[in-house]
């Protein structure tokens, strides 16, 4: 009788034994992941988390998803990467689920920083290859970078300069309007769209950009070029000089600020002309004194920037040049002005035109100094010199 007590007994405690070693054992896809298996493995967890969803389950479901974009080509990684940061969503879930589990979301963060350092480093290298194909790679892998961490910026603008370069303007501009609204969105990311919005000749949204970029603008030299840039696209003349004539100020030493002053001021010029030949034709003498003064003002203007800048690089051909085609252009306007002028007025206006055209003389002979070999500067030179002797006859 005894004996048979114990025997139950026994029979019992094995029967405990049994649930509790049931109870505390996991599902691990372990051994078909290092196998490979990928797919019966998620096929696998899937089941399991139809049953009892757990955070080590997706935890093991986004791993998969990683390892197999590791393994496939770098253009066909995307979705993968989604499926990967889907089920390591779904790990934070239900990390709290089960008492004394392991903080699987703190592995899935851990395994997320890995792919996306992966993919934006191999993105960069790629980018910095410059050979054939490089750019469409570079591509790839920072939209799979943005797949894995969508909210950083980082790889926005490694995108969008990619892009860029691989002539696709738009794109590019896409994708950096993606994180426009995104909070701490630093200035360089406006000052970008400024650019590109130019480039595929946009002037408006460009300005928008670059005053959201900096609101002191005046300030920013890059910001400062693009918004100059923006305006004299959209023939803006007098907002390009409002704004060119603090930016001077501002940098001083600009050479290349002076050279473009100069040559907007002369555009100004140019519509005062224009205006003068009008009131001219109309006998509308006022207007005429005023806009003849307003003229010499602004011209002056024009040629002490394009001076300074000669000044500072006076071997640099694009000032000598600009200096050049400033004076042959004034003396065209006022060759031009001088058939419809009042009589009292010709010769003062044919005196200045011919002092204007040695000047031009002066600096088409620099230029063909520096460039020797040049036709069009021999040429030039001597059609001016004609045009000066035709109107010093007529004296």
């Amino acid at each position: 009788m005894k004996n048979s007590i114990i025997t139950r007994s026994a029979s019992f405690l094995l029967v405990i034994g049994f649930f509790i070693s049931c109870a505390g054992s996991k599902f691990s896809a372990e051994n078909l992941i290092d196998e490979g298996n990928y797919q019966q493995a998620l096929n696998e967890i899937s089941a399991e988390i139809e049953k009892n969803p757990s955070a080590y389950l997706f935890f093991q479901q986004g791993k998969i998803y990683g390892l197999m974009a590791e393994e496939s080509d770098v253009q066909n990684r995307e979705l993968h990467y989604q499926s990967m940061i889907s089920s390591f969503d779904s790990v934070n879930v239900y990390k709290n689920t089960i008492d004394n589990e392991e903080d699987w979301s703190a592995h899935a963060d851990s395994i997320t920083n890995f792919y996306w350092e992966m993919e934006q480093k191999n993105g960069l290298r790629a980018y910095e290859l410059e050979a054939d194909g490089s750019d469409l790679k570079a591509i790839s892998h920072f939209k799979n970078a943005i797949s894995i961490k969508p909210d950083l910026v980082e790889s926005y603008k490694s995108l969008s300069i990619a892009q860029y370069n691989n002539n696709d303007i738009e794109s590019a501009i896409e994708t950096l309007e993606v994180i426009e609204s995104k909070e701490n969105v630093s200035p360089d990311v406006f000052q970008s769209l400024g650019f590109l919005h130019l480039e595929v000749g946009n002037p408006e949204e460009s300005i928008r950009y670059y005053k959201k970029a900096d609101q002191e603008p005046i300030k920013n030299k890059s910001i400062a070029y693009g918004l100059v840039n923006a305006y004299i696209s959209q023939n803006r003349t007098y907002e390009a000089v409002s704004f060119l004539s603090e930016i001077v100020v501002e940098f001083p030493n600009d050479s290349k600020l002076h050279n473009v002053y100069g040559t907007q001021l002369y555009e100004q010029v140019s519509e005062l002309f224009v205006s003068l030949r009008t009131s001219y034709a109309q006998n509308d003498t006022t207007n005429a004194t005023n806009l003849r003064v307003e003229i010499e003002g602004v011209s002056e203007k024009a040629e002490n920037e394009l001076i300074e800048a000669y000044k500072m690089e006076n071997t640099n051909i694009d000032y000598v040049e600009s200096l050049a085609v400033f004076y042959n252009n004034m003396a065209g306007n006022y060759f031009t002005v001088y058939e419809v002028a009042f009589q009292e007025d010709k010769n003062v206006i044919n005196t200045k035109a011919i002092e204007l055209t040695d000047f031009a003389i002066t600096y088409y002979s620099k230029l063909l100094e520096l460039n020797p070999d040049s036709n069009n500067y021999s040429v030039k030179l001597e059609n001016l010199k004609n045009l000066k002797a035709s109107w010093t006859e007529q004296e």
